[in-house]
């Protein structure tokens, strides 16, 4: 090689950050996304999804190593998530006193609406069936064809919502319903961010969920639906 020579090596014209990379790799559809939701936050919530996004990543990838099991580390995610929220949202608020209260002196329970939480059987049941636990139980009490099979299905929901009362999320079984989708959709519904179209949050879920699955705005409206129909959580 002539003294002279110059090599020239291939540069990037600019460097993509690992989480771009990261959400290519996970969703095609991610390239085309114009992140609009972002416009409706401050950057301190965008930072704190930014993490919440990793977090699910890794969160998410422990839990598929066994994937019939409930996605317990997924589950804390979300609750970590939820957490980070609230406190960039407390951030620069006065500091509230924290008054010490007695706690209540437990007794055993006399009915057996206070032996399982009903908070926790809704939970169950929506995580393993479409509909909402709310049209379920009026449904179950409405007496036409379908009220028996229906309270047959609420009866599935009340001896693992049982288990987790006394052992915890680890006896939780398998959510058969859109468990990242539907807890994500209640993160944007925190954020204020319902107003969105629903390719607005097509472009939500691509930069935050790890499902690696083909986001599209029909299924992210019959998933809008069904929650408008289930309501808030409890």
């Amino acid at each position: 090689m002539a003294p002279d020579t110059k090599i020239h090596f291939h540069v990037r014209s600019k460097l993509q950050t690992l989480t771009a990379l990261v959400g290519k790799a996970l969703n095609r559809n991610v390239s085309k996304n114009q992140h609009r939701w972002k416009n409706c936050l401050d950057l301190n919530i965008c930072g704190v999804l930014k993490d919440a996004a990793a977090r699910l990543v890794w969160a998410w990838e422990l839990d598929m190593k066994q994937p019939r099991a409930f996605p317990v580390n997924t589950n804390y995610a979300f609750y970590q998530i939820n957490e980070w929220i609230e406190e960039c949202r407390r951030s620069g608020q006065p500091e509230v006193e924290r008054k010490i209260r007695r706690l209540p002196r437990s007794r055993p329970p006399r009915r057996f609406s206070e032996l399982v939480d009903d908070g926790i059987i809704r939970a169950v049941f929506e995580d393993q069936n479409v509909g909402s636990y709310s049209d379920a139980l009026k449904l179950a009490a409405s007496g036409n064809k379908s009220a028996h099979f229906t309270f047959r299905k609420i009866l599935k929901a009340v001896e693992p919502a049982y288990l987790i009362s006394h052992f915890g999320d680890n006896a939780a079984p398998k959510p058969r319903v859109h468990f990242l989708h539907r807890n994500l959709l209640e993160i944007s519904d925190l954020l204020d961010l319902s107003d969105l179209t629903h390719t607005g949050i097509v472009e939500f879920l691509d930069d935050l969920c790890p499902c690696g699955k083909r986001h599209t705005v029909d299924a992210i409206r019959k998933l809008r639906k069904r929650a408008a129909r289930r309501g808030p959580t409890s």
